[in-house]
């Protein structure tokens, strides 16, 4: 067995075992071997599969000079049939490296590239041409041409569709969909949907991904009243899939639970967060994030149903979560002084504005926003003396009154 043998060998083994460094370093000793041998067969692979090795540690750009070293081993002025598909294969995943940099336009060119190339190597109607365009639409929407992304897309639907691949045809219809999302053209975006909803009706994992995503569309699209049933049907299917205490689940049962507040259906809505808040509670604990937004969405409703005292409790608890966990609590805060001033409140209304200014501190980043927040609550509201309200912050430059206040936040943030 030659050393180069040997080594791929001891690769291999490496890289099954998933010990990347090893695999990079014995990678690494291969391409050295190499040089002093160069009449040796299968430096191209071996440059490949050590770039795919880099890309997979999170080391892109070494990935990045692999491929490209890789494909030049490769490259000539007459490659056809499966030397070509090699290099074509080569190019396109330096290209997606490079889009993983944030090299976007140089990548798009490269893609291109690979599109003219099979082009005239398998004519306009066969798949492979069909993933370079998809490809190549792909890097022009990354890279901000998104006319020309829609007309490659279009281009690769047309061919999938003639070919019948329909993981490849909803793949083209979601993409275009996200493009038209983008350029907030929802009717072509929906349209877009409903039609990998359509293909999608054999799978039920499919099935569900596509309708939640179309649901989202309607949502965004201000259709509220279409969203929700899908949104119920997406659940259900979730449901009989991971249960209800799957974080797939979840998720969507928040949006559905925000999105019946939307339609004004506050009870429903909030009967919804409660279930929801259940199950985060046995699932993650009441110290969590999600648990944390669960309590804001439920103490908005009951502002909205005029239950101050409890929209006050909740917000509170949602606060003190975010503080233990090193979270910002400026829209948390916002809100308490929002409810406070609702209800003409203003004693509470600036303790609560000195509690913010407590958390912040005045070099803390989201100063300069909270105070650009908090002069937004106060000229906007309605509440009668809230002119009166800006005029007592000027006890912010008194020691002996502000003393009781944050005393009483010091305690209350120091209860269990």
């Amino acid at each position: 067995m030659t050393k180069i043998n040997y080594l791929r060998k001891v690769w291999a083994e490496k890289y099954k075992e998933k010990d990347l460094a090893a695999a990079i370093e014995i990678g690494e000793v291969l391409l050295d071997e190499h040089r002093h041998n160069e009449h040796f067969s299968g430096y191209a692979n071996d440059l490949f599969n050590l770039a795919c090795v880099y890309e997979e540690a999170g080391d892109l750009e070494r990935a990045a000079e692999l491929y490209s070293d890789s494909a030049n081993r490769l490259s000539g002025e007459n490659l056809s049939g499966e030397p070509r598909l090699q290099y074509s294969a080569r190019i396109t995943r330096l290209g997606a490296t490079l889009m993983r940099l944030g090299v976007k336009e140089p990548a798009m060119f490269m893609f291109g590239s690979v599109a003219g190339s099979l082009h005239n190597e398998y004519g306009t109607n066969h798949p492979i041409y069909a993933d370079a365009l998809y490809n190549l639409a792909n890097a022009s929407a990354d890279a901000g041409y998104k006319k020309e992304a829609i007309r490659h897309h279009l281009e690769a639907l047309k061919i999938r569709e003639n070919e019948g691949h329909i993981e490849d045809i909803i793949n083209s219809l979601h993409s275009l969909a996200f493009i038209h999302e983008s350029l907030e053209e929802y009717d072509k975006a929906i349209s877009y949907a409903e039609s990998a909803v359509s293909y999608s009706v054999t799978d039920d994992n499919g099935y569900a991904r596509a309708t939640n995503y179309l649901a989202s569309l309607f949502e965004n699209a201000k259709k509220y009243e279409d969203a929700l049933p899908l949104y119920d049907r997406v659940l259900e299917l979730t449901g009989k899939e991971v249960g209800n205490e799957h974080s797939a689940y979840l998720n969507v049962a928040l949006r559905r639970a925000n999105l019946l507040a939307l339609l004004d259906r506050n009870e429903e809505a909030l009967s919804a967060h409660e279930e929801i808040r259940a199950v985060f509670a046995k699932v993650s604990g009441t110290k969590h994030i999600f648990y944390a937004n669960c309590l804001r969405g439920m103490a908005m409703l009951h502002k909205t149903l005029n239950h101050p005292d409890e929209a006050e409790a909740l917000i509170l608890e949602a606060m003190k979560i975010r503080r233990n966990i090193f979270e910002d609590i400026t829209l948390d805060i916002t809100f308490l002084i929002r409810l406070h001033l609702q209800e003409s409140n203003l004693s509470k209304a600036l303790e609560a504005l000195i509690y913010a200014l407590m958390c912040s501190g005045s070099d803390s980043p989201s100063f300069p926003e909270l105070l650009n927040i908090l002069v937004d609550v106060f000229s906007k509201t309605e509440i009668p003396n809230a002119a009166g309200f800006l005029d007592s912050m000027e006890m912010l430059n008194d020691k002996e009154k502000l003393r009781p206040i944050i005393a009483k936040w010091t305690e209350w943030e120091g209860q269990e």
